[in-house]
């Protein structure tokens, strides 16, 4: 009976070691995720320099090129967002478009960006594809970023934003959107990201996938926000160079600007369209409402597998003295 339970209990914490080693870099991810939640807007607070108040005058070394880039990869109906896109073309008549699809844009990343071409073509969902590609052809051509469901409202070229070398808006709760960027070309921030890219290419939910959380995790909005608070953290301690910006209003608040849903800011209108949502995204929202809760509880839980796990262990080894006494 002793051996059988000191069987156990070894079997029980090599089990536990093994699963950890497996998911270390889902650990770290999650990691990332709460100290995003739970930094974000501390960061900001003790370093306002990283919010752009608009309009305030802007100024840059380089500015980011008059280049407005859109993507439309996989089975996207482009006639849906005609007048969103006229409207863009409309208020910069004299810039350069690039519209990025499968056509383009598999060359360019095989081209230009080897080390993520493998993750790139391995993506489960095209959003994931459509994600790293706005990093990618940011980086090498610099410019503006836009989803396809947003509507131009000022041109661009009037604004000081076009003097800034990196800027995009909040995200709700915390955190940075990617619906639309501004960057210079061969932003430190976007070579940064790109960098991580493959050691996020990782499979979540087993034995079904969760292709919301696929998305946001490696290539969507919180693998963007958690690129972008390290390296606003480097940033801030002059480990990098480059500076970053989140979009705010003349008072620093964040929402005014925010691409939630349905809505219409000071810059743009945007749709809201969310096709790619997985069947999962109710539940993540829900999480991400309540992340601190959450975050509470998981600790708690594993917490209490730990401690268990000794208990059991220590009492196994106390029998067993008690029987050998």
């Amino acid at each position: 009976m002793a051996i059988r339970n000191r069987l156990v209990g070894t079997v029980a914490i090599f089990s536990i070691l093994v699963t950890i080693i497996a998911i270390q870099q889902h650990l770290n991810v999650l990691l990332d995720i709460a100290r995003t939640y739970s930094t974000f807007y501390p960061l900001l607070q003790s370093h306002l320099d990283l919010i752009y108040r608009y309009p305030a005058p802007a100024l840059t070394v380089e500015a980011p090129p008059k280049i407005i880039h859109s993507v439309a990869l996989g089975n996207v109906n482009i006639d849906r967002y005609h007048d969103a896109m006229a409207s863009c073309r409309q208020l910069h008549s004299d810039w350069e478009f690039k519209h990025w699809t499968d056509d383009n844009a598999t060359d360019f990343i095989m081209q230009h960006y080897p080390r993520v071409f493998p993750h790139y073509c391995g993506y489960y969902q095209d959003i994931q594809r459509a994600n790293v590609l706005r990093y990618a052809v940011l980086h090498h051509y610099g410019g503006v970023y836009l989803d396809l469901d947003v509507t131009c409202l000022v041109a661009l070229d009037s604004t000081p934003l076009m003097r800034l070398p990196f800027v995009s808006p909040g995200a709700h709760p915390a955190g940075v959107n990617n619906a639309f960027i501004i960057s210079q070309k061969g932003h430190a921030f976007l070579s940064h990201l790109l960098r991580s890219v493959p050691s996020h290419d990782l499979h979540w939910g087993w034995p079904i996938r969760l292709p919301y959380v696929e998305n946001m995790f490696s290539a969507g909005c919180m693998f963007f926000s958690n690129m972008w608070m390290s390296y606003a953290r480097a940033l801030v301690s002059g480990r990098a160079l480059d500076k970053v910006h989140v979009l705010g209003d003349e008072n620093g608040r964040l929402a005014p600007h925010m691409l939630r849903g349905l809505v219409t800011t000071p810059l743009m209108a945007h749709g809201g369209a969310s096709s790619w949502h997985g069947w999962d995204a109710a539940l993540i929202l829900t999480i991400g409402k309540y992340y601190l809760f959450v975050v509470i509880a998981a600790t708690l839980a594993a917490t209490l597998v730990i401690v268990s796990l000794v208990r059991y262990c220590l009492c196994g080894r106390v029998r067993r003295r008690r029987m050998s006494g």
